[in-house]
């Protein structure tokens, strides 16, 4: 697919960005080549590559889920201001 001087100013239109006329040739061919490094990729046999998410491989740095018995909740409701039963009141906000 060529890109044309028409189509640099319909993607430059819906990106709402402003061209120069004399900038139009530049960038027509800028676009014609990253076209023709895509053409290139899509050349490239890829059956053999395991599709992947990430380019790295990265293992979690979280530590799993574990429930635990915490009396936390109490303590925070003990200190608060006001609270019904185990909520929090807090005043209105409109």
């Amino acid at each position: 697919m060529m890109i044309d001087k028409n189509t640099v100013l319909n993607i430059a239109k819906l990106a709402r960005l402003e061209i120069a006329e004399a900038d139009l040739p530049k960038y027509t061919e800028q676009l014609n080549n990253i076209l023709g490094h895509v053409e290139a990729l899509k050349q490239l046999d890829t059956s053999a590559i395991e599709a992947t998410t990430h380019a790295v491989e990265v293992a979690s740095p979280l530590r799993p889920d574990q429930a635990r018995v915490s009396h936390m909740a109490e303590a925070v409701l003990e200190i608060s201001p006001d609270h019904e039963a185990h909520f929090f009141r807090v005043p209105k906000v409109i």
